[in-house]
């Protein structure tokens, strides 16, 4: 990334790197001279995400099967070195009407992937990184995990979870050298928001989303300074998070006024 700074020795690992913003935090890593391995389960997806990049290297994973991703971070070490930066942007969301008659099986996917995910690669790398002395861990959470809305009980709490993991984490990486911070974007125009739409666009109330550039730069530039909140709140989420912590009713009763989905 640009704002991120280039790599001293060892490699970053990009998860989400098929499309999105994920893709978008790989391809600008790569312009910056880092050696990038692009991680996903789509295989179509980071063979365009690598296109004319002779520094982005692919790796087809699972983020929620353990065993595949302490299996790929290994064969990225053995390949292409430490892992000095994990930008850990893969993640994935199904709507419903109610939070009462979601299939529990798509809510059980969203915690496998958003969460335990997230658990997956920060035991397989940030070991390595305390060892070292040093490494920079960016983990893709959402403001949805502060506000939570009408149609996404299963997502919101997904990301809620990343957000409690993330806050524990960073106590035990207090003087390690290890930077750790996790964005919290809101709504993003990504592949990812369209599928929401697709499933149940009333669940957004008809409201667009950021540029994930603009979200990709808002990391760059918290990146780019010497000290930066554990979380970072890009565009409209900061305002949203700010209402919730300091006026909670007021922001109640916003969502309970605009979002209003439908089966």
């Amino acid at each position: 990334m640009r704002g991120g700074g280039r790599a001293t020795g060892g490699p970053a690992l990009v998860t989400g790197a098929a499309s999105g913003m994920g893709r978008i935090v790989a391809q600008r890593l790569a312009a910056a001279g880092w050696q990038v391995a692009a991680v996903d389960l789509n295989p179509d997806g980071l063979a365009e995400t690598a296109q004319r990049s002779p520094n982005m290297h692919t790796y087809v994973c699972d983020v929620s099967d353990t065993d595949q991703v302490f299996a790929v971070v290994d064969k990225v070490r053995a390949e292409l070195g430490t892992i000095e930066r994990l930008v850990h942007a893969a993640g994935m969301c199904h709507v419903h009407g109610t939070a009462l008659d979601h299939d529990v099986r798509q809510i059980k996917k969203m915690m496998d992937v958003n969460y335990i995910g997230t658990v997956n690669f920060c035991q397989a790398v940030i070991p390595a990184m305390k060892k070292a002395g040093r490494g920079t861990v960016v983990l893709f959470a959402s403001v949805a995990g502060w506000l939570p809305s009408p149609g996404m009980a299963g997502y919101s709490a997904s990301k809620h979870a990343v957000i409690g993991f993330v806050d524990s984490l960073s106590y035990e990486l207090d003087d390690t050298g290890v930077r750790l911070l996790a964005l919290c974007p809101p709504m993003v125009e990504t592949p990812f928001l369209t599928k929401v739409r697709e499933e149940n666009e009333s669940v957004l109330a008809g409201a667009k989303g950021m540029t994930p550039e603009g979200v990709i730069d808002a990391l760059e530039q918290a990146l780019a300074k010497s000290k930066t909140p554990l979380f970072v709140f890009p565009g409209q989420a900061r305002p949203g998070y700010l209402m919730r912590r300091f006026l909670p009713g007021v922001a109640r009763a916003i969502v309970k006024r605009t979002v209003k989905p439908t089966d």
